[in-house]
């Protein structure tokens, strides 16, 4: 009699291992559904924020483009010295604009406390 009341707690065991096991897998799906439900909630807004931006960058560029083809279509070129002229201040314009370009895309830094030496 004894060793059959030990065997039935035995599987009494097992099953409520099992059940516990389900409920526990069954309570992390939930919570992981609830976590997509919330990330994907979250990230909506955030990528039409990106995309919005990356149609004001194409607008702008393709504004800036225009620019720069509506002034070389302006300019005049007579001689050596001239177009010499032309591409140094051509370059040094370049360079700035891709500077000031690089410059305003870099994300901002936290300023650290500076030690004192």
């Amino acid at each position: 009699m004894a060793a059959r009341k030990k065997a039935v707690k035995k599987a009494r065991k097992k099953t409520r291992k099992k059940t516990r096991a389900k409920d526990l897998v069954g309570s992390i799906e939930k919570e992981l559904k609830a976590l997509t439900k919330e990330v994907e909630r979250r990230l909506r807004p955030l990528r039409a924020e990106v995309a919005k931006a990356e149609r004001r960058a194409g607008t702008e560029g393709a504004k800036l483009l225009r620019q720069a083809r509506a002034r070389l279509n302006k300019l005049e070129i007579k001689g050596q010295s001239d177009l010499q002229k032309f591409l140094r201040q051509s370059k040094r314009k370049i360079s700035k604009g891709l500077s000031e370009t690089e410059r305003r895309v870099r994300p901002k830094r936290k300023k650290t406390a500076r030690r004192k030496a």
